[in-house]
């Protein structure tokens, strides 16, 4: 008789058990929970969830759960940018040559190598250091340049993103031409977000913000100097200069820079540079670029993207105060020019992604600098822009810079990989050059 009400016990248990698991809309459910450090079950109860819910959030994927508990996990943002696009005569000559009646000018031929690759990022950045202030000004080359504003729709047509207009050639043409050139770009703001000019200080402190993938960038951009042109008195046109002299070069502004990165962290989850500075023709940053850098490392700043010296200077990834890593390129050389020398004809683009950290962040990832020639004939003409890994030795006995009429002497491709290799850390370099 023991043994009978004992094995009627156990199947009241049992039944017991089964309806309070299976769960009723008035009666709470109960749900297994493993404590990790005991290892034993027990069950609490959830209000009005069903079986099946509750079954589903226990047996959840732990990557699925971690999507949900971090907005960034998805998150993966191509970049590309490239330095100095330095529109000499023969470039838009050449464009010209390129044209038909309908479309005066043809740029696109100059970047059809590296179409794809500006196509295809995310997020395309350039440095466009000639200004487009209209054909009312004249298309004039060094040492005041002014480009046919096509070279503006071309490059919102290869997929450019971001144009950076703060340089030492922004006033080329004046307040007047600047003003236009910032009115081309305003008209096209749909298209291709334009950083560095701005109507007033005003203008400036309205700091751009583009959004991808549910990611927010803030964009900055600074200047040394305007080749000594200054605005009018009174003018309210305003220049992101980087010193506060900038007559004697002299006086980091780490106050202005300290002032826009603070909004930019406020506004952004991102923070990028855009820093045209430093002396022109070598290979290593100056004393202000590394220190004006580290400052900007210092506050949090995620990217900085260094131009104007016309040659490649290197990567390096700054350590910040707080712990963080700034990728800073010091200078990404020319994309395009009619310069000669060879260092001046080797450039890049400079490649990175910005992912999900898994924590609930963002972090910079796989910088690399997929190094450029810039090409032109001995007749100064058929201008185009050469991934370093489709140039040969071929292509380079007909570049102009052998023309003995051209001071500079010829370039070969055993040089354009020594002068690569010179500047940029192994660790930055595509894998055929390691």
């Amino acid at each position: 008789m023991r043994k009978i009400a004992f094995l009627l016990c156990l199947t009241t248990i049992f039944l017991s058990s089964c309806i309070s698991l299976r769960g009723t809309d008035e009666t709470p459910t109960q749900v297994p929970i493993t404590t990790p450090n005991e290892g034993t079950e027990h069950y609490s109860y959830v209000d009005n969830v069903k079986p099946d819910e509750a079954a589903t959030d226990l047996l959840q994927d732990p990557i699925e759960k971690a999507e949900i508990n971090d907005p960034y996990f998805n998150t993966d943002i191509s970049f590309v940018a490239v330095g100095d696009n330095l529109i000499h005569a023969l470039i838009w000559l050449d464009a010209e040559k390129r044209g038909s009646a309908e479309k005066h000018y043809d740029f696109l031929p100059l970047y059809e190598h590296i179409a794809d690759d500006v196509a295809e990022a995310d997020v395309a950045f350039i440095n466009q250091e000639t200004i487009m202030a209209g054909e009312k000004y004249g298309y004039t080359a060094y040492p005041t340049f002014n480009s046919p504003q096509q070279l503006g729709l071309d490059l919102i047509t290869l997929g450019f993103d971001v144009v950076n207009v703060a340089s030492n050639h922004m006033l080329d043409k004046g307040e007047s031409g600047y003003r236009d050139m910032l009115n081309f770009w305003h008209e096209h703001d749909d298209e291709i977000t334009m950083i560095g000019g701005y109507y007033n200080k005003a203008d400036h402190d309205n700091i751009r913000v583009t959004e991808v993938e549910g990611v927010k960038i803030a964009w900055l951009a600074y200047t040394y100097n305007t080749n000594y042109i200054s605005l009018p008195a009174g003018s309210e046109m305003y220049i992101p200069y980087i010193y506060t002299n900038v007559t004697m070069l002299t006086g980091l502004d780490k106050d202005l820079v300290t002032s826009d990165v603070t909004k930019a962290k406020e506004l952004a989850d991102v923070v990028i540079v855009s820093l045209h500075m430093g002396t022109e023709y070598t290979h290593t940053p100056n004393a202000d670029q590394i220190e004006i850098t580290q400052h900007m490392a210092d506050l949090g700043v995620d990217v900085i993207l260094g131009h104007h010296s016309h040659c490649l200077q290197p990567v390096k990834w700054l350590d910040g105060a707080d712990g963080n890593k700034t990728l800073c390129i010091y200078s990404m050389g020319n994309i395009a020019s009619g310069q000669t020398g060879a260092l001046k004809l080797v450039g890049g683009m400079f490649k990175f992604r910005i992912v999900g950290d898994g924590e609930g962040g963002l972090k910079v990832v796989d910088p690399i600098l997929e190094p450029t020639i810039m090409h032109y004939g001995w007749d100064y003409m058929n201008t185009k822009i050469y991934p370093l890994d489709m140039y040969t030795d071929e292509l380079a006995s007909t570049h102009g810079m052998g023309n003995p009429n051209i001071h500079g002497g010829g370039i070969t491709l055993a040089e354009a990989i020594r002068i690569v290799k010179g500047c940029i850390d192994e660790e930055f370099l595509p894998a055929y050059l390691k």
